[in-house]
């Protein structure tokens, strides 16, 4: 078995890496997966690395990537359906993809992800990034790093300074596992563990052609700082959906002090207990359709919103809703530039060697789950990247209001940096 290990990290033939988040009021198990998979990286030890200060550089990438993001794969669900993505769960599983990337290949993954920031610094970005993310008092914020390998050393084996790189920037566990029934279930229960439940079942079964699974999963729970009391919840308000229609809504009401206002868009920031996360809300004019206003944003755009905000009462409505979201990220990613690593061109060397000659990304999915209620948010998300071997403000005159009563764009955001840890619109809520 030892010399099957060894064999293994060498390089691989082909591989899935799948990265899951989610926010949730619930307790965060942490419960450690009970699994008979042998573990790789029990030898690795995580490098120390400085916390990189977080600076305009990254924010600025980092809030583009997601505008972007968001625009491409939305656009053609905006004029009806509920969108929602996960930027920092794509960021996360690319992130981990790109280490094992060279060539054109990584150059053009660094240009997506980080606006052409070299893997390294984009690396210790995260890194710090993430450790912001968790290290608060008020809420728990819990991050998760795992990587399955299929245990076929004849097919596969994979690099050791690229488990390295992802053992030391994302803490990533590697094991050994036969990719059966048995392995569905254990990655099943990791995820379900990590998410709290969030997100129960990640895989039904494995391709035939899967030979690795790298999976990132975090768990928020959090609930809003100033509590909802029950005169402020009118379980009869009414929502207008994009067709014109009127749906039954329970609506929030509140008074807010961070107002947002911008070009044919109003908007708040909801902080969640503590102060280190907060729901974020854009409001477009009544004659601005939601799909236009997301077409005219970028990361500077949503960036300035939020540093723009005045502290001021506004008088807020917010209607509770729940919605799933899924979607397949290759063609989005490829129009963002992204191309080669879709084609059988694709350098992943630095992943591994195949007998084939080719490694290369076969599609990227990606699952969301959001809940807004009385007492919080829940969200989940899922990201699988699956490689193959084969072939200025105004000054209101009065109290402004924003009454989420008709679609409207959400993000679950860093208070921080103000990035879009969840990007969402919301059309209609039955």
């Amino acid at each position: 078995m030892k010399q099957d290990r060894k064999k293994h990290i060498r390089q691989l033939t082909a591989c899935t890496l799948i990265t899951t988040a989610a926010l949730s009021l619930a307790a965060c198990k942490g419960t450690a997966i009970q699994t008979q998979a042998p573990e790789l990286t029990k030898g690795l030890q995580a490098e120390t690395v400085e916390n990189r200060a977080m600076d305009e550089t990254f924010r600025t990438a980092a809030a583009d990537f997601s505008i972007r993001l968001f625009q491409q794969d939305t656009a053609s669900e905006l004029t009806g359906s509920n969108t929602l993505i996960s930027p920092e769960s794509v960021l996360s599983a690319l992130g981990m993809t790109a280490n094992g990337a060279d060539g054109t290949t990584l150059a053009e993954m660094e240009q997506v992800l980080c606006g052409g920031m070299d893997i390294q610094d984009f690396n210790e970005y995260m890194y710090t990034y993430n450790n912001s993310l968790t290290e608060t008092e008020d809420v728990t914020f819990h991050l998760a790093n795992s990587i399955w390998i299929k245990d076929k050393p004849t097919e596969l084996q994979v690099n050791a300074d690229f488990l390295q790189t992802d053992k030391t920037y994302y803490n990533a566990d590697a094991f050994l596992a036969d990719f059966d029934g048995k392995t569905v279930s254990d990655i099943n229960h990791w995820v379900d563990t990590n998410t709290d439940g969030m997100i129960n079942q990640l895989l039904s079964e494995i391709p035939e052609d899967a030979v690795m699974y790298l999976i990132n999963a975090l768990a928020f729970e959090g609930e809003w700082e100033t509590k909802y009391e029950k005169d402020q919840v009118n379980e009869n308000g009414s929502f207008t959906n994009h067709q014109g229609t009127a749906e039954t809504v329970a609506m929030l009401n509140s008074t807010e002090s961070q107002y947002i206002t911008g070009d044919h868009v109003t908007g708040f920031v909801k902080n969640y207990e503590g102060g280190d996360y907060a729901f974020l809300a854009l409001l477009p004019e009544e004659d601005t359709a939601v799909a236009d206003f997301i077409a005219s944003m970028d990361g500077e755009v949503f960036l300035e919103l939020y540093d723009n905000r005045s502290y001021q009462d506004v008088l807020v409505q917010i209607p509770e809703f729940t919605y799933d979201y899924d979607t397949e990220l290759s063609e989005t990613l490829s129009g963002m530039g992204m191309t080669e690593a879709f084609t059988e061109a694709a350098d992943f060397s630095r992943m591994a060697q195949t007998d084939t000659g080719l490694l290369y990304i076969n599609r990227v999915l990606h699952k969301t789950h959001i809940e807004v209620d009385r007492a919080g948010t829940k969200a989940a998300a899922v990201t699988a990247v699956e490689m193959t071997n084969e072939a200025a403000m105004l000054e209101p005159e009065e109290t402004p209001t924003v009454y989420l009563n008709r679609p409207f764009v959400y993000a679950i955001i860093d208070t921080e940096t103000g990035l879009p840890i969840f990007l969402g619109s919301v059309n209609t809520i039955n």
